[in-house]
């Protein structure tokens, strides 16, 4: 299986999340880090791919 390496990051767009190695749909889990961003963990669905990955929600805090 591979992960990640610590300096990555991905960050989530308007599109459905594709795994950045093989480009398959992924499966994931969000968690809430604070009040401004969104944390995702991914995983590839494809069996000989299994990447591992993180992808960030960010929020704009911009107020006009």
């Amino acid at each position: 299986m591979k992960t990640m390496n610590q300096n990555e990051v991905y960050f989530i767009n308007d599109q459905p999340v594709s795994c950045p190695q093989c480009g398959n749909r992924t499966s994931f889990s969000e968690e809430l880090i604070d009040n401004f961003k969104n944390i995702q963990f991914h995983k590839c669905l494809s069996f000989n791919c299994n990447f591992e990955f993180q992808c960030i929600e960010e929020i704009n805090t911009n107020k006009q």
